[in-house]
């Protein structure tokens, strides 16, 4: 009697990795109303176009910020819950997270890791509310800095699309409530 083996799997096309970003890049309005409202381009050539930014739709209502990559698929920039904070998670369209943000230990500083990677986000200059210019840094090298106007920024190596894209948003809105998942400081000698 002949052994039947059961048929492989089909294959799957595999969804493109990351695209990587380097240069300069800049997020200009494309139309009031209809998506994609904004385009990310680079100087390498890559445009990318973005739903409107709104700190609600992603935050807290709907689905997030639509994100059109060239070659056809959307991304999603939104929000997950983390205790009783909130992340910014870029996802794909199978709904995995490629990368994701979290507040860090001190105020106004952030994490972003993904699979293969980790990047701490800080403001660049200090002032009364939110910084204008913030520095990207793999371990203690800078290695982009974003600005909130104009909106864009500078990549001095190759980064990945989903980093950008997190620090982008962490420029211009942060996170809501960062600032109440800190312990309130401890100062020996005052009275309360």
């Amino acid at each position: 009697m002949r052994r039947r083996h059961p048929a492989p799997p089909p294959l799957v096309a595999a969804a493109p990795p990351a695209p990587l970003v380097s240069g300069r890049l800049a997020v200009r309005r494309l139309r009031l109303v209809l998506s994609p409202s904004y385009r990310l381009t680079t100087s390498a050539g890559l445009r990318v176009g973005l739903a409107r930014y709104s700190a609600l739709n992603i935050y807290f209502f709907g689905r997030g910020q639509r994100i059109t990559l060239p070659w056809g698929a959307c991304w999603r920039l939104t929000a997950a819950a983390r205790g009783s904070g909130l992340t910014a998670v870029v996802a794909n369209e199978a709904g995995r997270r490629l990368a994701v943000a979290a507040p860090g230990a001190e105020a106004g500083n952030y994490g972003i890791v993904g699979r293969d990677y980790a990047f701490t986000l800080n403001p660049a200059e200090g002032g009364l509310g939110r910084a204008r210019l913030w520095d990207l840094f793999d371990g203690e090298e800078v290695v982009a800095r974003f600005t909130r106007r104009p909106f864009g920024g500078e990549c001095l190596r190759p980064i990945p699309l989903p980093v950008v894209l997190l620090g982008l948003l962490l420029a211009r809105f942060g996170i809501p409530g960062e600032n109440e998942l800190r312990l309130p400081g401890f100062y020996p000698g005052s009275r309360r």
